[in-house]
């Protein structure tokens, strides 16, 4: 109580089940669900202590938060922190087996950064920025975060992985060969981004740096002896 009244709150619920069946088929998955809740707000009053996350997050050193509710009190939807992962395996005649995995999984969270020149804070902050030290003309710079933290997501990522495989036995020796089809439905998520917003149209904001993987299908055996 001596150093402001921080909150982090999590709540969250975890579901797991699995089946198996006389055939040798299984079924196993669940569901991962949460949500947290940050309150930084009585820090607002007190510029120079800087809270050690805002949202759940890592406070940047480089990046200014501003001082507003929406930043101070985070509070992520549940939908942001849901997972929801299945695998299935089933034996087919001639000792095939086919397996699949399932994978839902929230979206990474769209961040915005920009830099400011010291004559567009001036005229708000009433002063001119502390690193220009009354220089005759400031070229100072600062950056400040636009959007809060942990409130707007990428679209949600759905990914579907399936397995044949075929088993041999030779004398001593046991081949087995596998057929791989990974991302089946060739989701294009994307898994990074420049978070950076600069001019007035924002340059290269939002657009991505990695996508997910496209479809692809992979061949392999394996021995054991």
């Amino acid at each position: 109580e001596h150093y402001g009244k921080q909150t982090e709150v999590f709540n969250g619920l975890d579901v797991t089940l699995k089946a198996r069946f006389g055939d040798g088929a299984q079924v196993a998955g669940g569901v991962s669900t949460g949500r947290t809740v940050t309150d930084t707000c009585d820090l607002n009053a007190l510029p120079q202590i800087l809270p050690n996350t805002i949202g759940g997050i890592a406070v940047s050193t480089t990046v200014l938060t501003p001082r507003l509710p929406g930043y101070c009190r985070i509070s992520r939807p549940w939908a942001a922190a849901t997972q929801i992962k299945f695998l299935a395996i089933y034996p087919l005649p001639w000792d095939f087996q086919a397996s699949a995995t399932y994978m839902n999984i929230p979206g990474i969270p769209i961040t915005a950064s920009r830099s400011f020149s010291n004559a567009e804070i001036l005229p708000s902050l009433g002063r001119n920025l502390g690193q220009c030290r009354g220089a005759a003309t400031c070229t100072g710079t600062v950056t400040v975060d636009m959007v809060p933290p942990n409130t707007t997501f990428e679209d949600r990522l759905n990914e579907v992985d399936v397995r044949f495989t075929r088993s041999f036995q030779l004398a001593k020796v046991k081949v087995r060969g596998n057929a791989d089809v990974y991302n089946l439905l060739n989701a294009g998520n994307v898994l990074n981004m420049t978070t950076r917003y600069s001019g007035q149209t924002g340059g290269q904001w939002l657009q991505p740096s990695q996508i997910l993987g496209g479809r692809l299908f992979k061949i392999s055996a394996q021995l054991d002896f």
